[in-house]
């Protein structure tokens, strides 16, 4: 028998791929997380995970039971957006980082003051948010899922280059990404391995990067202080003053706009959408 709490244990799993940040989301300690895990499997007299170096993974078993918590977890939402309907003057929204700060949050702020009584919760944390009312009622990424219970609508595209400052630039010749092996590179640490821009650096350079950061704000920074070569999107290294390198070689990205299921349409979350699809069509250095 599987109960609401070991359902959190199960969808933190295979959202996050690891125990640490199983533990993180819930406030957990790692240890409690693994006991948890093992404990539901033996009620579920299953093999819910897959154990590698990597963190866990899910099961045919675990993939299943995922998809029941889920929908177990939507249901639950509905509900307390029906008793509690003063949330939807809450508009939750998840974009990715740079862009949200640097394209998207001046309209952001003139939604808002077109609105009074709106508040917007925004998040551009590297962590994936969930597509669930408990987190996001719109989000913005570069991956476009696979499934879930949300519109799904392709509203731009952006670039991806490496980048370093002229300083840094200066005494290091770089014409192949071979040459990359003789660079400090900038990157994602460890934990975030999985995300697309830090697979797409390692692969192209061949090595890991010397300065690992949990985001892409601090991997600017480090860049513009001439601390080496990082992977930014084309239109805030520019406009940091840094320069490009290997121009040939960049990674292109569509932007996908999805608002949950459960959002009213032609209500503000519909207007919303509409506002951030204007903003990314108007501009053309993204």
């Amino acid at each position: 028998m599987m109960n609401w709490d070991d359902a959190k244990i199960l969808l933190a799993i295979g959202r996050s791929g690891g125990l640490s940040r199983t533990a993180k989301r819930l406030g957990l300690g790692v240890s409690t997380v693994h006991r948890r895990a093992a404990e539901l499997e033996r009620a579920l007299d299953a093999v819910l995970f897959t154990r590698g170096k990597d963190g866990y993974g899910l099961t045919e078993a675990g993939h299943a039971y995922f998809r029941l918590a889920e929908q177990a977890e939507e249901h639950l939402t509905a509900m307390e957006r029906r008793d509690l309907p003063e949330r939807q003057t809450v508009l939750r929204l998840a974009v990715p980082e740079l862009l949200g700060q640097q394209v998207l949050l001046p309209d952001l702020m003139a939604f808002q003051a077109e609105h009074p009584g709106l508040r917007l919760d925004i998040s551009t944390s590297a962590i994936p948010v969930e597509m669930n009312r408990h987190h996001a009622d719109l989000l913005l990424r570069v991956v476009r899922p696979k499934a879930g219970r949300y519109r799904v609508k392709r509203v731009g595209h952006t670039r991806f280059g490496l980048f370093g400052s002229f300083e840094y630039l200066q005494g290091h010749h770089i014409e192949h990404p071979n040459d990359l092996g003789k660079c400090r590179l900038i990157g994602w640490g460890d934990a975030f391995h999985y995300i697309i821009l830090a697979q797409w650096f390692r692969d192209l350079a061949g090595i890991a990067p010397h300065l690992g950061f949990d985001n892409l704000q601090a991997q600017l920074l480090a860049a513009h202080a001439g601390q080496g070569i990082a992977v930014l999107p084309v239109f805030a290294g520019a406009s940091a003053g840094l320069q490009q390198v290997l121009p040939e070689h960049m990674l292109e990205q569509d932007l996908w706009l999805m608002r949950h299921q459960d959002t009213e349409e032609g209500g503000l979350a519909t207007e919303l959408a509409a506002r951030i699809e204007a903003t990314l069509n108007a501009r053309n250095d993204l």
